[in-house]
């Protein structure tokens, strides 16, 4: 039955109750009470009488229909003030005898009821959507920001080195020493265009064809070649020769170098980092980043903040964070194994197809 028969029919209702209460009057008047009053008197009781039952009705009328529009307002104004749930009185406007069903009143108007919740449940879905592009905007700024400090080291290092008018640099020297400053610098570039990215809800993934093997050996020959990783010693153990995968190089590098650039930051000189590549049955990729370095203090409450990007050392800052954002961006995951002065591992998982 759609909601202006039933409206109709409920107002039908009402003038059928207001003329068989004027009828009953009249009765009772004619029978009881008329007998003992005068012509005018007579005519003023019915007109008072009906009068009074007219009002009856209609406030009985206003509160069974005004009651539901004065709920809906309340529900309306929730949602101009960005409140997204039902009111308060949800539950008590439902019959606790048939589940899920409205009291007599607001079963008048069920099919608004139905649209007003449908439009909440829509427009907190959508506030929630925004939140969480909101928070994928800031890390993807944070990260980018974070990572544009590697490039500047270097830029910053060979150029103080080349400025030192202590020692005499050779010609191939220098040239070598801008070789790198330009590469940093189009690095830099790089960054700063995906900074300017437009990023809906996630981070842009662009999969390519890759040899992971490769893609590793020019990020650790990259990350070893700074000028305050001289005195570490990198070592890449890889099972497979040639490993052929479809993924993201851009953020592989970008979480690969984050992890190298941390085992240099927060270890002494003589520290040795490995990284161990390995390739499952189930063609899962295993990327670890070991270190017999100073370790950290990482357990299940470490995790705990490490998962909610609030780390609770320096150890496990925003490079970690950076890391395993864009490994999950991938299909991947990243998991930490560190003891205070017993090294740490960390290992990056990688279900991606092979080629």
């Amino acid at each position: 039955m759609s909601f202006m028969i039933r409206i109709a029919l409920k107002l039908l209702l009402a003038f059928i109750f207001m003329l068989a209460g004027i009828y009953a009057l009249l009765a009772l008047f004619s029978v009881f009470i008329a007998p003992n009053l005068t012509e005018g008197s007579v005519e003023m009781f019915v007109l008072v009488s009906g009068g009074f039952l007219f009002m009856l009705v209609l406030l009985f009328f206003g509160w069974y229909i005004g009651r539901p529009f004065y709920y809906m307002i309340v529900w309306v104004r929730y949602l101009a003030k960005g409140i997204y749930e039902a009111p308060v009185h949800w539950q008590t406007i439902h019959s606790e005898k048939k589940t899920g069903k409205l009291k007599g009143p607001y079963a008048l108007y069920h099919e608004l009821f139905d649209h007003l919740m449908t439009l909440t449940s829509t427009l907190k879905q959508i506030e929630q959507d925004k939140r969480d592009a909101e928070q994928v905007k800031r890390e993807w700024i944070s990260g980018i920001s974070h990572d544009l400090k590697t490039p500047l080291t270097y830029i910053s290092g060979y150029s103080s080195m080349l400025m030192n008018e202590g020692y005499p640099w050779s010609e191939e020297e220098r040239k070598e020493f801008l070789s790198i400053i330009h590469q940093k610098a189009d690095h830099l570039r790089e960054l700063v265009q995906d900074l300017n990215e437009t990023i809906d809800d996630q981070i842009p993934i662009q999969r390519e064809d890759l040899d992971l093997i490769e893609l590793v050996r020019r990020i650790a020959a990259d990350v070893i070649s700074a000028p305050g990783a001289t005195n570490y010693f990198l070592t890449i153990d890889s099972k497979p020769e040639r490993l052929r995968l479809k993924c993201d190089s851009k953020l592989l590098t970008r979480a690969l170098r984050n992890l190298l650039v941390n085992a240099i930051a927060h270890n002494p000189a003589g520290t040795e980092i490995t990284i161990r590549i390995t390739q499952n049955e189930s063609q899962v990729v295993e990327l670890s980043v070991e270190d017999n370095g100073v370790g950290f203090s990482f357990n299940e409450a470490n995790q705990k903040h490490f998962d909610q990007d609030s780390p609770s050392s320096g150890r496990s800052g925003l490079g970690l964070s950076i890391a395993r954002q864009f490994i999950q961006s991938l299909g991947g995951e990243l998991t930490i194994r560190s003891q205070k002065n017993q090294g740490t591992s960390i290992t990056i998982q990688l279900p991606t197809e092979t080629i």
